[in-house]
């Protein structure tokens, strides 16, 4: 993605949005805390966050992934043009200092109902395995009223199909690195007999190892917070970690 990080801009709040920012503040917007294991639902996505990860380390990475989002909504949606919204999703984290280790993609039929997080946990790296089944544990049991769920919902799905991102990262040398799956899935009903019917998902994800050059970032930490403003107050929402 050959654009300047000052050429990108982000969309106009949405009445979605309006109705998440003047909605009951959340629960908790604050992290764990520091030296244990956080998540948390930011737009479309779950992020998790390993214990070595220091806050500012945490900001950075939650601030640019909330960023990318909006700035691929602005251009494409998520769920109709999914192609074009993640190579604009990916482009936009590239130009602000995430650099792409590997990138692969599989598709799949998954008979309902799916055991999401192995299923998920099976495209990550061993290393982060534990990181992302506890945090999608703990945002299974979080209720269908709580911030998080409303944000999440609402962004990541249009009826019977959805747009799910979930990110684990931890510390590598001098940088925070993180596993990105990213999965498209539509829900399919077929008859199979008599009152009987075959419930599958059809789900395409792409898996993407990336690590956020901090000094690169560093230069546009600042400019990223100002152009996100008040957003992550309502976009973003902790999910608690036992």
């Amino acid at each position: 993605m050959s654009v300047h990080f000052d050429a990108i801009t982000l969309p106009e709040l949405s009445a979605r949005e309006r109705a998440l920012e003047t909605a009951s503040p959340p629960e908790t917007t604050q992290f764990s805390l520091v030296g244990t294991a956080s998540a948390q639902i930011n737009e479309g996505a779950l992020l998790a966050f390993d214990s070595a990860l220091p806050k500012q380390m945490i900001d950075d990475i939650s601030n640019s992934l909330l960023f990318a989002q909006l700035a691929a909504d602005k251009q494409f949606n998520r769920h109709t043009a999914t192609g074009d919204w993640q190579r604009t999703f990916f482009g936009t984290l590239s130009v602000m200092g995430w650099i792409t280790g590997s990138l692969s993609e599989r598709t799949e039929v998954a008979a309902s109902p799916v055991d999401w997080a192995e299923l998920i946990t099976s495209y990550m790296p061993e290393n982060v395995d534990q990181l992302v089944l506890s945090s999608i544990a703990a945002s299974q049991q979080l209720p269908t009223t709580s911030s998080a769920i409303r944000i999440w919902s609402n962004a990541a799905l249009v009826g019977d199909e959805g747009v799910v991102i979930v990110g684990p990262s931890y510390i590598s040398g001098d940088n925070p690195n993180m596993a990105i799956a990213l999965l498209k899935f539509t829900f399919e009903k077929e008859v199979a007999g008599f009152l009987r019917w075959d419930v599958n998902f059809n789900i395409t994800t792409s898996i993407v190892t990336t690590e956020l050059n901090e000094s690169i970032y560093s230069k546009v930490r600042n400019s990223v917070i100002a152009k996100l403003g008040n957003r992550p107050k309502y976009l973003i929402a902790s999910v608690p970690m036992k």
